[in-house]
């Protein structure tokens, strides 16, 4: 997350969301001192010309000429930025072309007609998958807005969590950030709405303790100046973590695991964590190299 010189990755495909990816990942790139690739992954063969109106090499230039205009309008036309074009599988492309990136970037709805001919969520696949972080900029978010230097960061105790945890922290303290560490715990199938929870409070505590003493208590002690709070919340993680998203800039979540947060990730239930947060989500998956 220091300057560098491996540039942003930002996958596009003419939809609004995908614009969004962009203003996005541009403000990110010039955080970390860095450029932008601008991809656009092109979900057939280069001289397959019979699923589109349009030859893939005239709706790229199209495409990106957009994305340069709309940097340039943002005040991010002095970013170094280098346009590719790839053929094939659109989830697979991404992911092979950030391979080296410090992250991808990508809308979480794409309403292109290319996004059109993808079968499934690109969004999840590059979830389920990436080996560099990646960030998914819901189409709810805008660019340009008063920051509130706040993360969320979602806990669930399990191992494989743990890089997102360290991402999160070191982040944080680079980008002088609060973090707002929320473990949510999901009570019993057929627990009464609205019920109490003693006398099995003390125990549901118990429980969360030992989470946050596990993810998150070497990480406060590493970075002693990180202002860090907890949550406990008695919900599943898709409805529990977007009640944290207002006053927040950034979430981050794990990837994979055997958790609450990271197990879900290639299931349905990672649908629904990504596709309520009303902001950019970072994944980050316990297969990233250790810094």
């Amino acid at each position: 997350m220091t300057a560098t010189s491996a540039p942003v990755v930002v996958g596009l495909d003419g939809s609004p969301s995908a614009l969004l990816a962009l203003d996005w990942a541009a403000e990110e790139a010039r955080t970390r001192g860095c450029g932008l690739t601008l991809l656009f992954a092109h979900p057939g063969e280069r001289h397959a010309l019979a699923v589109l109106d349009t030859a893939p090499e005239e709706l790229a230039d199209d495409i990106f000429d957009e994305a340069l205009d709309r940097l340039a309008g943002r005040g991010h036309g002095d970013l170094p930025v280098r346009t590719v074009t790839r053929y094939g599988l659109v989830p697979r492309v991404l992911l092979r072309a950030a391979l080296r990136a410090p992250m991808l970037v990508v809308g979480r709805q794409g309403l292109g007609r290319v996004a059109e001919l993808v079968m499934g969520s690109t969004s999840l696949a590059c979830a389920a998958h990436t080996r560099v972080p990646l960030t998914i900029v819901p189409d709810t978010w805008e660019a340009g807005g008063r920051p509130h230097r706040r993360l969320v960061l979602g806990v669930d105790g399990s191992e494989r969590g743990l890089p997102a945890v360290e991402y999160a922290f070191t982040l944080a303290a680079e980008r002088r950030l609060r973090i707002v560490a929320v473990y949510a715990m999901e009570l019993p199938l057929g627990y009464p709405a609205g019920r109490p929870l003693t006398p099995e409070q003390p125990r549901y505590e118990e429980a969360a303790a030992r989470v946050f003493a596990t993810a998150v208590e070497p990480w406060r002690a590493k970075f002693p100046d990180v202002d860090v709070t907890t949550a406990v919340e008695y919900q599943h993680p898709a409805f529990a973590l977007p009640e944290y998203a207002a006053g927040a800039d950034l979430a981050v979540i794990g990837g994979r695991g055997h958790g609450r947060i990271t197990g879900m990730l290639l299931g349905s239930s990672a649908r629904k964590i990504l596709r309520r947060m009303p902001i950019p989500v970072t994944v980050v998956r316990d297969t990233l190299p250790r810094r």
